[in-house]
């Protein structure tokens, strides 16, 4: 089953340098098609259409950036799901709750590549990744330091023993710290921003959604920070990019400068 971002990106990639009125109308009918079959099944995508709520008892004990509350986003889900990753509680889309692998799953409907299940606070999964890349790079210094050396041996053994105790050491009190949420885990934020900028659109009926393409959308490379998205976050629940989505489609094309100027193609 193909995600529903798939299925948006699937629009892009069908669309053309130069689309005219008519390929305005069938990229946006074609993606609202999309989130309202999705939204039929999903009762996540429905709230989100609907600008509904998503929450958890004791949220605010959480929200230590002052983002979690707020409107009933992807990229709000994604980070609700995290929070509560290593803690049982029920998630509450609407006026009904959910449990956080029941959440998971449909956030996973949608976007790609999640794996946002509950995993305990002592789960030795948690530790797993950290752990490996410690000892993988105690190994491969080891063995780069033997080599150096008139000795033939295939680790050294200095290395092993001091570097291996630290870089596992960092690695735990890392994982423990930061709750999971680094690069190493990274969900996939940049998809999220992207559904939630055609999702806004599609509910205000906007034609820019034709333009919502995720080479438009800011992306910060290679390490991901939480006040960059969350500020991507806000300006599209603001509304912010409707400005910018309409002067590359004036680039372009001559019915997107239409809309520009006002004058929307006909549905």
């Amino acid at each position: 089953m193909d995600t529903l971002y798939v299925l948006c990106r699937s629009v892009d990639h069908r669309q053309t340098a130069q689309m005219d009125a008519s390929g305005v109308k069938e990229a946006c009918a074609q993606k609202a098609a999309y989130f309202e079959a999705e939204a039929k099944v999903n009762p996540l995508v429905k709230e989100i259409l609907a600008g509904g709520r998503i929450s958890f008892e004791g949220l605010a004990r959480h929200d230590k950036r002052g983002f979690l509350a707020g409107p009933a986003t992807f990229f709000r889900t994604h980070e609700l799901l995290r929070t509560t990753r290593h803690f049982k509680t029920r998630l509450t889309i609407g006026a009904c709750e959910y449990s956080h692998d029941e959440v998971a799953e449909m956030f996973a409907r949608c976007i790609p590549n999640v794996k946002l299940g509950q995993l305990p606070w002592c789960s030795p999964r948690r530790f797993r990744i950290s752990l490996g890349l410690a000892w993988a790079v105690t190994l491969v210094v080891a063995h780069i330091t033997a080599l150096g050396t008139d000795e033939e041996k295939m680790l050294d053994p200095f290395v092993v023993y001091y570097l291996g105790t630290i870089s596992t050491v960092v690695a735990l009190s890392y994982t423990i710290v930061t709750r999971n949420r680094d690069v190493r885990h990274a969900a996939p934020w940049n998809s999220a921003i992207y559904l939630d900028l055609n999702a806004d659109l599609v509910r205000r009926g906007s034609p820019a959604l034709a333009m919502a393409r995720k080479e438009f959308v800011p992306r910060q490379k290679p390490l991901k920070t939480p006040e960059f998205y969350y500020g991507l976050a806000r300006k599209i629940e603001a509304h912010g990019f409707d400005a910018e989505l309409l002067a590359h489609g004036a680039e372009a094309t001559s019915p997107v400068r239409s809309i520009r100027a006002g004058t929307a193609p006909a549905s």
